[in-house]
Parts: C-alpha cells; sequence; structure tokens
C-alpha cells in the first residue's frame, strides 16, 4: 500500500522511519498522513479534498473538524507514543472511519491493518464505548494536556536549581527533573495541537 507522509518535523520524521518498511512512501498516494500541527490542518485538508486523509493529530476533535470541511474520507487516529516508546508500549486511539462502501474504505482498512502491526489500536474508551474524536480529547484533558502543563510549571522550579550539584539533589527532586526533561521530547508543533484541546 502507498502512503504520503506531509510533515517532516520529529513525529512526520519517526513515522517515516516506523512506517517505511511496512508501506511504499509516495508524493502520489491516495491515502495521506497529515503529521502536522493543528494550525496546519485546514489548509492541508483543502488542497487534498480528493485523497484520503489520515489525522494524527494530538487533538482530534478541531482535527477532525477542520479535515471534515473538506472530505468525508478521513480516518482519524491519535498514535499515543513516539521515537522513545517500546515497542510493546505503543498504543493508538481511533476516533474516526471512514463510511463503509465510499471509495477509500478498503485503503482505511489496509492502513490500519498494517499500522496495527507497530500499535495496537483502541476503539473503545475505559468504559466500554466507541471513542469519538469527542471523548478522545475529553480523556486527553486529564491526561495528556496535564502532563504538559504540570511539566511546564515544574520546569521554573528545575531551571532555578540548574546550579545545584547532583550529589545535593535529592531523588524526588531529579524525579521531578526527568518528568520535565519529557518537554524535549515534544516538538512545538505537538505541543501546540496538546494544548488546543478543547476541554483544557
Amino acid at each position: 500500500m502507498k502512503i504520503q507522509i506531509i510533515g517532516e518535523g520529529s513525529f512526520g520524521s519517526f513515522l517515516h522511519e516506523l512506517l517505511g518498511p511496512i508501506f511504499e512512501i509516495d508524493k502520489a498516494a491516495d491515502s495521506v498522513i497529515l503529521a502536522v500541527p493543528i494550525s496546519a490542518y485546514d489548509s492541508l485538508a483543502s488542497g487534498h479534498r480528493d485523497r484520503h486523509l489520515i489525522n494524527v493529530c494530538s487533538v482530534q476533535k478541531p482535527s477532525t473538524e477542520a479535515v471534515l470541511r473538506y472530505t468525508p474520507n478521513v480516518t482519524s487516529i491519535h498514535p499515543l507514543f513516539g521515537a522513545r516508546t517500546p515497542a510493546e508500549k505503543r498504543n493508538s486511539i481511533l476516533t474516526r472511519e471512514v463510511d463503509a462502501g465510499t471509495p477509500f474504505a478498503e485503503a482505511e482498512r489496509e492502513f490500519l491493518a498494517r499500522f496495527s502491526t507497530v500499535s495496537s489500536i483502541k476503539r473503545t474508551d475505559p468504559s466500554g464505548a466507541p471513542f469519538t474524536p469527542d471523548s478522545h480529547d475529553q480523556l486527553m484533558a486529564k491526561t495528556h494536556v496535564a502532563a504538559v502543563v504540570a511539566a511546564r510549571q515544574m520546569k521554573v522550579f528545575v531551571d532555578r536549581a540548574s546550579d545545584v550539584p547532583d550529589e545535593y539533589i535529592p531523588n524526588s527532586f531529579r524525579l521531578m527533573r526527568d518528568f520535565v526533561n519529557t518537554l524535549e521530547d515534544m516538538p512545538q508543533g505537538t505541543m501546540e495541537s496538546i494544548l488546543a484541546n478543547p476541554y483544557f
């Protein structure tokens, strides 16, 4: 199966590496992964309305709504992992599938089957209800957004102690510093998308 990946940032580059062995990466492909910040979704969707668009944004409701303004051929899936995540801990939340019987239903089925070889796909929320873009964002507001906001606040304290030698730092502070350092793994576009959560 051919796919195109739009986005050359940290996550887009990681997807090229991760998916290259199981897909043929081709700029002319009918299935297009949008690995870009939320602010780029509207313009990219308008320019690719005749293709199958795969939304991998960290915030699902606004990104899915942006793409649906131009095409119904949208698969929305949020990979809950990055380059440092161990393979056995890679999970993704599927929030929207194209309608059965539409031209891209088979392409989506094949995409999801291949993608499931690198990430488990969660289709239901903790209560057992099917995920939607809205229910995804409600869950991520409690987890993903909370972690980013907390880490940004803690960074003030970590930066304030940058002159303290390591042998004088208690383990509790070391754990906080390690948590804050996870921000370094998040590109600015990912942070922008996470903080666009309507429940934040």
